[in-house]
């Protein structure tokens, strides 16, 4: 009785205007947790003041950010929470002008009977109607929300996405000024394009800090997270969407957050779904995804610039910080010819103003934001940045990796520059990043190396015999390739197989029982084991002076080898510890001596 009471109490008397509030249709969730710093700013421009006269002028609230930030359900919370203090809702769908029309034109139903031609108010968006019924019944809610004496409604256009301003605007685009009614009333737009804020008050709605995040996290998960939760907070850095999507997962599958972590990194491109929304992980979410919602925003921005579109593939192989004009602009310096790179970049390279027009379409889409305390510096969200990185096939990511390695490596200042040290301070994230992308790029293919000799191997047993010497040489291949992938043990075993097995076939002094000798005092020495590394180098290289001669190349790199092998020992004895800055430098070092001869690839599909 108590509750009904107060509830009276709250309700407001909007005359005749007043129409029933309803989300239908509305991808509103039942696991929103408040975000009270970003109401309040809400609640301070929109809500009607009625302790003075009547307020005059349109309240506009703009509520703009990445794509998952969290700006729909936030504002489907504000109406939730205030609908008692607006004489009308109305959720309007602003992806396209058309959705948005039929929007406008499904509340007709909804307005008190008389008040609009009864022939318009027919119309429903489940039947089949003209485009001239639609723009009529449109018109007539328009005129309805401009009558002087319905002002304290609320109008809340959701993502108007598509940037209208341009010669060749998007199919959809429109400008949403054309469907402000009158000059009262409140509305709310949420968007990614920054430029809208111009339209009104404004706020960028930015990621969560951990305390909120977790909150998110656990209310998709359904119950408390242990302290493991706190490496997955870090990863996905306070994005709500990428918090739900992690929590449902969490649910749904069963596994910690430990497990979500380590598939995150390993196999993001299958953890995070299909490319289209056909299998949502989310149902209270349109776009479905974190995969889909940018992708979105990125197929816009590829439309409008090509080049703008590059740019975001190529940052996905460097760190997601620190992207700078100054990084490009070494295609553009001289000290590697221009038709060695991609036209566009070179172009960009040389070009500061395109490196900045480049650079704002993709702020104008909240794909990126302005360093803190950077000038001229731009960074990217690290779950973006991971997105963007499967943009593309396994074939153009090595491309795209190996152009990241070549500017990086071409934009390694010399000593004598001056102030070379703040340029490799900068460089040293983007270095660490393609040295990732490299790693990674080589041990795929050892994989597929790997699958390649193991059925090879198989065959021959079957086919041949076990002893057999092409079946040693496959096991002598086996252990090279275990060796390049670090799997120490696994190599030894394979070295040692095909050496006893050759040295039955062949004899002890052939010469491919001396190699497979060679390779197990490469492997000792990459273990540590310096005398045995020695006793294989020893045995190698009487057998090929006696077999092959003095002069013969495979004696002279076995010289070399038992050359090095003591002067490693000369050097452990000399080694310093370093520390990890010096370390971090040394990789810019290893970086300018050896990838200044890279050519970066010429003008295929980046072109």
């Amino acid at each position: 009785m108590k509750a009904c009471a107060n509830g009276l109490a709250r309700k407001q008397y909007f005359g005749p205007f007043k129409t029933p509030f309803s989300l239908d249709g509305v991808p509103a969730s039942d696991k929103f947790v408040a975000r009270p710093s970003d109401t309040a700013e809400l609640e301070k421009c929109l809500l009607p003041k009625r302790s003075h006269a009547r307020r005059t002028g349109r309240q506009i609230f703009v509520l703009f950010g990445l794509g998952g930030v969290g700006k729909t359900q936030l504002s489907i919370d504000f109406a939730r929470r205030h609908q008692a203090a607006f004489s009308s809702v109305f959720w309007l769908d602003g992806r396209s002008e058309d959705q948005l029309k039929r929007s406008i034109a499904g509340y007709i139903a909804k307005i008190p009977k008389y008040q609009v031609p009864e022939t318009s108010r027919r119309w429903t968006d489940s039947h089949t109607h003209s485009q001239d019924e639609l723009d009529d019944a449109v018109a007539n809610v328009m005129k309805w929300l401009e009558q002087p004496d319905n002002c304290e409604w609320l109008l809340i256009f959701d993502n108007v996405d598509k940037d209208w301003i341009g010669q060749e605007f998007g199919i959809g685009a429109y400008d949403p000024r054309r469907y402000l009614p009158g000059d009262h009333g409140s509305v709310l737009i949420t968007t990614r394009l920054s430029r809208l804020a111009q339209l009104g008050e404004s706020r960028k709605l930015c990621q969560v800090n951990t305390t909120l995040g977790k909150a998110i996290l656990e209310r998709w998960y359904g119950g408390e997270l242990g302290p493991d939760c706190v490496n997955l907070l870090e990863l996905l850095h306070g994005l709500p969407l990428a918090l739900a999507q992690a929590g449902s997962y969490l649910r749904e599958k069963s596994v910690d957050a430990a497990t979500y972590v380590r598939i995150y990194n390993e196999q993001w491109d299958e953890l995070m779904g299909p490319h289209d929304a056909s299998n949502r992980p989310l149902l209270d979410y349109n776009q479905g995804s974190v995969r889909t919602t940018w992708t979105i925003s990125f197929k816009e921005i590829e439309r409008q610039s090509p080049s703008a579109a590059k740019v975001l593939r190529l940052w996905a192989f460097l760190d997601n910080k620190q992207l700078w004009h100054g990084l490009l602009a070494v295609t553009a310096n001289g000290r590697t010819p221009q038709d060695r790179w991609p036209q566009w970049l070179s172009e960009m390279g040389g070009n500061e103003v395109r490196f900045l027009d480049a650079a704002g379409l993709l702020l104008r889409y909240s794909m990126i934001e302005t360093e803190q305390g950077s000038k001229g510096g731009y960074s990217m969200h690290p779950v973006v940045h991971q997105w963007a990185s499967y943009l593309d096939g396994q074939r153009q990511e090595d491309e795209w990796a190996r152009l990241a390695l070549a500017v990086v490596g071409q934009s390694v200042p010399e000593r004598k520059t001056r102030e070379y040290w703040v340029v490799q301070r900068k460089l040293i994230p983007h270095a660490e990043m393609v040295r990732r992308w490299i790693q990674r790029a080589n041990q795929g293919k050892l994989l597929e190396a790997e699958a390649m000799y193991k059925r090879a191997l198989e065959g021959n047993e079957k086919a041949l015999r076990q002893d057999h010497t092409s079946t040693l040489n496959t096991i002598n291949n086996l252990g090279i390739l275990y060796a390049g992938q670090g799997k120490l043990l696994e190599a030894e075993a394979m070295y040692k197989r095909a050496l006893e097995g050759k040295e039955k076939a062949l004899g002890r002094d052939h010469t491919s029982t001396l190699g497979t000798v060679n390779n197990l005092g490469n492997l000792y020495k990459n273990q540590g084991k310096l005398p045995e590394a020695e006793a294989m180098y020893k045995r190698a290289l009487e057998g090929y002076e006696k077999v092959l001669g003095l002069t013969h190349p495979k004696t002279h790199t076995v010289t070399r080898n038992l050359q090095l092998l003591h002067c490693s020992r000369v050097n452990s004895l000399r080694k310093l510890d370093k520390n990890d800055a010096a370390g971090r430098v040394d990789v810019l070092g290893k970086l300018s001596t050896k990838l200044r001869n890279i050519i970066p690839f010429r003008k295929k599909s980046q072109q």
